[in-house]
């Protein structure tokens, strides 16, 4: 149960954006189970928007070892942000997208299909894989500042200005 609630406090971190204090978290929970891969990947996501590069990297690679003790749909979004970590955002791209092709509703998953699309400016079709994640989840307000920005860097000023005052 320990374990647990480490990862649950993580998650809890992560959606207020308290980054460090997730990382903590899933570092007790893995110093608790050292098999839990989710709780590695979680915390390369935690390092990588604490900008520790490198973390990031060892984190995930850590994650990577542990696929077989998780459910498909979490060997998707493992694997996919491994891609998205180590820059190859073609294979994240495409990892993302093979994850929502068999989890349609998976919001966290087309988020960051978008954001991959947008690192290799695809700017229409993450703003097609934005309007889909607040059509799934219409009152998160990050994705809608999500859309808004990749609108703005396609120069789509009007939609930016909409989504924005969301």
């Amino acid at each position: 149960m320990d374990v647990v609630r480490d990862y649950v406090a993580g998650m809890e971190a992560m959606s207020n954006s308290r980054f460090e204090d997730a990382r903590v978290s899933f570092s007790k929970a893995v110093a608790r189970d050292p098999n839990f891969g989710l709780a590695y990947a979680n915390m390369a996501i935690a390092s990588r928007n604490l900008d520790k590069q490198q973390d990031a990297e060892n984190y995930v690679k850590e994650a990577l070892k542990h696929l077989d003790n998780m459910t498909e749909r979490e060997r998707y979004r493992t694997r996919a942000l491994s891609f998205l970590v180590t820059r190859d955002y073609p294979q994240c791209v495409k990892e993302y997208g093979a994850l929502v092709a068999r989890y349609s509703a998976d919001a966290g998953g087309r988020n960051n299909l978008a954001l991959c699309l947008t690192y290799l400016r695809e700017l229409p079709r993450a703003m097609d894989e934005m309007r889909q994640v607040i059509k799934i989840l219409p009152k998160r307000a990050l994705y809608r500042e999500n859309l808004a920005l990749y609108a703005a860097y396609s120069s789509d000023f009007r939609a930016a200005e909409q989504e924005a005052s969301h």
